[in-house]
């Protein structure tokens, strides 16, 4: 497999409750194949969320020119209001949280942006650039460290691993909604073969 060469699949059996005519996923797909070669690192996708206080501050294209400045290659883009059942569906593993009901309430406060990025290593790469979850935390030069003041609206949401990757790139696109295509600079930005 060639370096910075895009994952098989994304997807995992989670439920895919993202709009009306998406129905249940299919038990077919397939878990994601991160791409290992001499030399390189794993090709990965995550997905990011530009949270409703980011959109509120007109903060979408300072986030997303972050990640594409870091060379990460965007496959999927979704703009909308999450209804209860995907922001509970999304927030599953802390559902027995105190917060939970916060965290709810935030996610459908407002619209948001969904986002599937790939790259080399691209789960620890958004998650370093996104900052710890505390701002305070979060080093200068980060998106939170940057941007945000409090835990509670820190802006952006990142996968944490490559199970939630897929399970929530589940939640919010299907399939046919990622594109796989190559850049002319990727093999600058993502190694070369």
């Amino acid at each position: 497999m060639r370096c910075g060469a895009p994952p098989r699949s994304v997807f995992a059996s989670a439920p895919v409750l993202a709009g009306e005519n998406r129905g249940p996923a299919k038990a077919s797909r397939k878990r994601t194949v991160a791409a290992t070669a001499k030399g390189c690192a794993r090709v990965e996708r995550t997905l990011v969320l530009v949270k409703p206080d980011g959109v509120q501050r007109n903060l979408i294209g300072e986030i997303v020119s972050r990640l594409e400045r870091k060379g990460l290659r965007l496959v999927a883009a979704r703009f909308l209001q999450a209804d209860r059942a995907l922001a509970e569906a999304h927030y599953a593993p802390h559902r027995e949280r105190p917060f939970f009901p916060e965290l709810i309430a935030f996610l459908t406060s407002g619209p948001m942006l969904a986002l599937v990025w790939e790259g080399p290593r691209a789960i620890e790469q958004v998650r370093t650039i996104m900052g710890a979850t505390d701002p305070a935390k979060s080093p200068p030069g980060s998106i939170r460290g940057d941007l945000a003041l409090t835990v509670g609206n820190n802006l952006i949401h990142g996968s944490d691993g490559p199970e939630s990757a897929e399970r929530e790139i589940g939640l919010f696109f299907r399939p046919e909604d990622l594109v796989t295509y190559r850049r002319a600079g990727d093999a600058w930005a993502q190694g070369r073969e």
